[in-house]
């Protein structure tokens, strides 16, 4: 009766267009389901990937992953096309993976512009084009630049940073946001190091300009899109959108090409400056812009939009992280007294030695040989991963087999660092709690084993090229900090903290005292 009354109704050829989309559509959901059908994972995951756009937007995907891998174990089916696997580590099989093509995720990641989407280090889809833009800058980020150029830089950051604890915190026992403040001298520091000038929101206590702003706007958007990248390209992407609404990573990369004019013109009026002097080595008045043009002008092959990306990615990047790593490891300190106290033992005895410490900032060559303040700031980036999402890499189309199950062409694979730095397997059972000695226990080949294992920078050739600056720049100022002053957390953190692909944490009130220096 029903399909009479349907025949009486529609015109046939209506009929038939609509049976012919239902089966198409029948069909497709069905290749979709059956294609990887024998992995485990979430109902939903299997036919779309809308469920982890809309965790990712509030900021929960890494909590509803953890779910899921508790639920169906290592190896889950979180999307029709993408597989994580947090046991790769343990497996030694994370040399493999890193090593495939990204995923289109990374395109969230590139401004678009009229000429074409900006790509950068990270976001480079195949490893030769990841090796063109990285050889000509990966020596800017190794220790001895940072050491020649960025160390006094990092040190005037800190004592602003200490001046406005002294004038605005200590003397009334005032309250302040760890978490806002570790971004000010964060961004500030990033500041200096990247145009030789501060942003100013030590001095000012606030985000002056707006950069932390657009910086935030900017990850609120990515983290979303990098789960669905046809809808990125479909709203930001492409001209048409960009005419009605520009995305909002545009604001940053507009002030970055205007630093980089600034530079330039400047370059042009004063060329014998030791600041724009085009030389090899680091040099005490080099910062990375400097650097970027100078590795821009020696080599005819490299456009002068790589300067571009590489300025746009130390601020999208290199900020946030680092502020996030930083209130980490303070608060991780502070709520653990004992391990304080360890700390500054050990920080006690490298002073009663013939080198002794440069105070109120002790400088890096005096900061060697610490392995319990090593082993807790490697223990605070293990729990409270600057990242979330599966870095995601592409199964090349011969397809290829991974912890003995093979995997057809175009499958997506990855792993969440914020999931596989828990592994019970790597980590032992205890691998919720924060215990640094675990990174001093057992023999070398184990601790090699952890340290292969800890996916807070990533992997491989693909691993942060920002790393060594970040951990050069955290152990500088906590070491600073808790030889000069007592911090005191007013109420407990939040158990968990939003990730819009970097992590946004939640206020964290303390009070801050002066303490007694001994020279």
């Amino acid at each position: 009766m029903i399909w009479e009354s349907l025949d009486r109704q529609q015109p046939k050829p209506l009929v038939a267009l609509i049976l012919g989309v239902a089966a198409v559509l029948v069909f497709h959901l069905y290749r979709t389901y059956a294609r990887l059908k024998h992995f485990p994972g979430p109902l939903a995951a299997k036919f779309t990937n809308f469920h982890r756009f809309r965790l990712a937007r509030r900021g929960r995907l890494h909590l509803y992953q953890t779910r899921a891998h508790q639920q169906y174990g290592p190896a889950v089916r979180f999307g029709p096309n993408l597989y994580e696997n947090v046991a790769l580590t343990i497996l030694m099989d994370v040399n493999m993976i890193v090593g495939l093509m990204q995923s289109n995720m990374y395109r969230a990641f590139r401004p678009w512009t009229t000429d074409g989407l900006l790509l950068s280090v990270f976001t480079a889809e195949d490893d030769a084009t990841n090796r063109e833009m990285k050889q000509h800058i990966s020596v800017y980020y190794s220790l001895s630049y940072a050491v020649s150029s960025f160390e006094p830089r990092m040190d005037s950051a800190s004592r602003m940073f200490f001046d406005e604890l002294d004038r605005r915190f200590v003397p009334k026992g005032a309250q302040f946001d760890v978490t806002q403040w570790m971004k000010f001298l964060s961004y500030d520091t990033m500041g200096l190091m990247t145009f030789s000038r501060p942003y100013g929101y030590v001095q000012h206590g606030r985000d002056l300009h707006g950069i932390m702003d657009d910086v935030k706007r900017a990850n609120l958007s990515i983290g979303p899109m990098t789960q669905i990248p046809w809808v990125d390209w479909l709203l930001h992407k492409n001209w048409g959108a960009n005419l009605f609404k520009r995305e909002a990573i545009a604001p940053l990369l507009d002030y970055v090409l205007a630093r980089i004019s600034e530079r330039q013109e400047e370059r042009r009026k004063n060329p014998k400056s030791p600041s724009n002097a085009n030389i090899d080595g680091p040099i005490a008045e080099g910062d990375f812009l400097g650097y970027y043009l100078n590795a821009q002008e020696r080599k005819d092959n490299v456009p002068l939009r790589f300067v571009s990306t590489w300025t746009f990615a130390n601020i999208l990047g290199g900020a946030d992280s680092t502020a996030s790593m930083l209130r980490s490891v303070v608060c991780f300190l502070v709520e653990h007294p004992d391990a304080l106290e360890t700390v500054r033992s050990e920080l006690r005895d490298k002073q009663s030695t013939e080198t002794g410490l440069t105070l109120p900032f002790p400088q890096w060559h005096e900061l060697q040989n610490l392995p319990f303040l090593d082993a807790c700031i490697k223990e605070s980036l293990r729990l409270d991963s600057p990242f979330s999402m599966p870095l995601e890499r592409v199964v090349p189309a011969e397809g290829t087999t991974i912890c003995g199950q093979f995997y057809p062409g175009g499958t997506v694979v990855g792993m969440s660092p914020y999931i596989t730095n828990r592994y019970k397997p790597t980590w032992g059972d205890d691998a919720d709690e924060w215990r640094p000695r675990r990174w001093l226990e057992g023999e070398p080949s184990h601790i090699r084993k952890l340290e292969a294992s800890l996916l807070s920078f990533g992997a491989g050739t693909r691993g942060c090229l920002g790393q060594h600056v970040a951990l050069f720049e955290i152990k500088k100022f906590v070491t600073a900090l808790f030889m000069n002053y007592d911090i005191d957390l007013v109420e407990p953190r939040a158990k968990s903290n939003p990730y819009f692909w970097v992590v946004y944490p939640e206020r964290v009130r303390a009070t801050v005292r002066k303490r007694e220096l001994k020279q």
